[in-house]
């Protein structure tokens, strides 16, 4: 049994930290997560001296840090020392906040990245040991709905916001003039498009896949090898039909038209959608089975084995 101490913000909307909390504890591991701002917040210039105190109060054998939720003051003090320290961070196309993360990213002792494509670039500014791992489900939050209502029904839905000058703006304009479209998130106005909600809990996940015939999935880049966003597994893990953009390096993970299914362009997609919209029980077939492949090889359960696995490795 390992004691990880894990440094977060409160993930209420996602649930990822309580996700790999519960995932932890199944294992028969033991837990203290510490909400980084709130003890800033509270704390004050005493934050730092509160923090290590916690640590040294629990004795740890990990400490587990998502995204940047630690000081990088607190970092230094116990890097290098007996912790295994490891960084989970999601968002590696966000290039604007490399810069921090590279400096947390160099004191370490393992850096995990949802892209494998950027590892070499990690390696180049100092980060030592910069591992790929794909995002995870949840076992018991992700899971099949049958909804009702006609707010979660749709030929096509999208979850994410809208931002200016993307491509998949563009792309749901062009579904909406052959299909019904529902989004659901933040910023639809600017395209004169009303979302059906602003905000997307992981109920509210589970009962879009539920209802609508596809999940259409667009990520911010496509270019970046190994990057999806956790829309792949959160709908896959919901039981979702996923018709999503290729990525560089997706097949070393899942199949096309067996676990999901991709397309390369707007104009296949387009044609893809109107495919499966006639195909109800292609899309139910490979939804099912993209449900049970994640389940059985991609829960958060299985990230903290990997997690764990690579601890183990990486010990003196």
């Amino acid at each position: 049994m390992s004691k990880v101490f894990i440094f977060s913000k409160s993930r209420s909307k996602t649930g990822k930290i309580r996700y790999l909390e519960r995932a932890f504890i199944e294992r028969g591991h033991e837990i203290l997560w510490l909400k980084t701002p709130r003890v800033l917040r509270r704390k004050g210039k005493n934050a730092d001296a509160y923090m290590l105190d916690q640590i040294e109060s629990f004795n740890p054998d990990i400490v587990f840090i998502n995204s940047q939720d630690i000081p990088f003051s607190v970092l230094k003090q116990i890097s290098g020392g007996p912790i295994k320290t490891v960084m989970f961070f999601e968002d590696p196309w966000v290039t604007s906040i490399l810069p921090d993360v590279f400096e947390r990213g160099k004191l370490v002792d393992i850096f995990l990245v949802t892209a494998e494509g950027v590892l070499e670039e990690y390696r180049k500014a100092g980060v030592k040991n910069p591992v790929y791992i794909i995002n995870a489900c949840d076992r018991y939050v992700h899971r099949r709905r049958h909804p009702i209502l006609p707010i979660w029904k749709s030929d096509v839905a999208f979850i994410g916001a809208a931002r200016e000058n993307e491509s998949r703006v563009d792309l749901i304009q062009r579904l909406d003039e052959i299909c019904n479209v529902r989004v659901y998130g933040k910023n639809w106005e600017l395209i004169n498009k009303k979302a059906t909600l602003k905000n997307i809990y992981p109920r509210s996940y589970s009962l879009v896949c539920g209802g609508t015939k596809i999940v259409l999935g667009a990520d911010n880049t496509s270019s970046l090898y190994g990057y999806w966003s956790s829309r792949l597994p959160f709908t896959l893990g919901c039981g979702g039909f996923l018709l999503t953009n290729y990525v560089p390096g997706m097949e070393k993970f899942y199949t096309n038209r067996e676990h999901l299914v991709w397309y390369k362009s707007e104009d296949e997609c387009i044609d893809l959608v109107k495919e499966f919209l006639a195909k109800p029980k292609e899309r139910e077939r490979i939804a099912d089975q993209g449900y049970r492949y994640v389940h059985e090889h991609n829960t958060f359960h299985h990230f903290v084995d990997r997690v764990l696995a690579l601890c183990d490795q990486n010990r003196p």
